[in-house]
């Protein structure tokens, strides 16, 4: 098991009362869920090509510098173009829009069209901490203290599926007529398919044994009303 916390978890890089842009989370819960500790990729999936991630509609940008992984929000201070644009250069992330670099820890470090310039402390980007556990990259939007991350995803034996049973407080018929309703597949698995053309009319082969099983269970509602078996 790895764990690398790149940046110390104890300070938000966000301003209080923050809130996403287009955020679908009501105010009063996003601050909750963003001190929560969440997966947003697979280690061996990071690499030195920058790419978008989105966590609780905040859009971030991961990418790995020689000395590990990084996570920052995915948008330049200077003009707002996407991070997950850009490109690694050494231990530089550099904006693809007017070449801006900031280090691994956000700051700006060179700003191109103003070689002379000495970027102000406050220019840099909006950085999360980092920990790799379970083969996982876990960040947190509102870190407090040490991460909070479950130790029992290091106790799942992955070979062994098992299975996961729960109850819905819904009517049956919904969710008897998606799994028998077979002539949509055409259309809302039309990915799947190769043929959308053909006849997708059913014959109905053992109508009988299901009215007889609603009858015992009291569902024979919509059963009863089922014509009779053309088998």
């Amino acid at each position: 098991m790895s764990v690398e916390q790149i940046q110390p978890a104890r300070a938000s890089p966000l301003p209080d009362g923050f809130l996403p842009p287009n955020c679908g989370f009501a105010a009063q819960d996003w601050p909750v869920l963003a001190r929560q500790w969440f997966p947003v990729a697979r280690i061996d999936e990071v690499t030195a090509q920058p790419r978008p991630v989105s966590l609780l509609d905040l859009r971030l940008a991961i990418y790995r510098m020689p000395d590990g992984i990084r996570i920052g929000r995915d948008m330049c201070p200077h003009r707002g173009l996407p991070l997950s644009t850009g490109r690694i250069d050494g231990d530089q992330l550099v904006c693809a829009y007017h070449g801006l670099r900031f280090g691994s820890d956000g700051q700006c470090r060179k700003v191109p069209e103003k070689l002379a310039l000495k970027p102000a402390a406050c220019f840099r980007l909006a950085m999360f901490p980092v920990v790799e556990r379970h083969g996982l990259v876990w960040t947190c939007l509102i870190p407090q203290g040490e991460p909070r991350i479950p130790e029992i995803l290091s106790e799942v034996d992955a070979s062994d599926p098992g299975e996961i049973a729960s109850e819905i407080a819904s009517a049956i018929q919904l969710h008897l007529e998606d799994w028998m309703s077979l002539e949509e597949f055409d259309f809302s698995h039309a990915a799947a398919t190769t043929d959308s053309n053909h006849d997708i009319s059913l014959r109905v082969l053992a109508l009988n044994e299901y009215r007889r099983l609603f009858d015992a269970m009291g569902l024979a509602t919509f059963a009863s009303a089922l014509p009779a078996s053309t088998a």
